[in-house]
């Protein structure tokens, strides 16, 4: 490309110079063939300086910047997805240990319901035994109670019919259990 656009330019010198102009003439001194090859030599030194400009100092820029963005760009998106990835894991292990967490608490409740169930059945039995040991002592003492009172109410008897006796009569009068046993005997 550059050594056609450098041949095109030396052939369009040659055949500038073989142009010639009457020097008489006025006008514009841009449009005068006798400048045109001047004009043509700077045109090609500029057009090949700036070319060569473009070509080896902007250009690499331009292309190191854009290699630089695209870099960072692949970095930074490279990034974001281990990011992505890593919270991801983190998010799978909190649900595995909140899972982990759930079937211990739920492990632990269940063997503590357990224990204090076992306990509880255990205390109720040991409180049924004493209540039942309560129960045959208090049975028993109220069996010598009513033994005893049974025993003691021909006394009683006897010493409230002596007492209502000396009330009414005014006479003091002792009976003895052998009438009371006659009379409770003949009815």
């Amino acid at each position: 490309m550059l050594s056609k656009i450098f041949l095109s330019s030396i052939f369009f010198l040659i055949n500038s110079v073989n142009l010639y102009a009457a020097e008489g003439q006025g006008g514009m001194p841009q449009l005068n063939p006798s400048t045109y090859s001047s004009q043509l030599f700077w045109l090609t030194i500029f057009f090949f300086l700036i070319l060569f400009l473009n070509h080896f100092l902007f250009l690499p820029k331009l292309e190191k910047i854009r290699l630089n963005r695209k870099n960072t760009i692949d970095g930074y998106v490279k990034e974001a997805k281990e990011i992505n990835d890593s919270i991801i894991k983190i998010i799978d292990q909190m649900e595995n240990d909140l899972k982990r967490a759930k079937d211990e608490y739920n492990s632990l409740l269940k063997d503590t319901y357990e224990k204090n169930k076992a306990f509880y059945d255990e205390e109720i039995k040991k409180i049924n035994v004493k209540v039942e040991k309560k129960k045959i002592t208090f049975s028993n003492d109220l069996r010598k109670t009513e033994e005893s009172l049974r025993k003691s109410i021909p006394k009683i008897c006897i010493e409230l019919s002596d007492k209502l006796y000396e009330n009414i009569m005014d006479e003091k009068k002792s009976g003895s259990i052998k009438e009371f046993e006659e009379l409770y005997r003949g009815r």
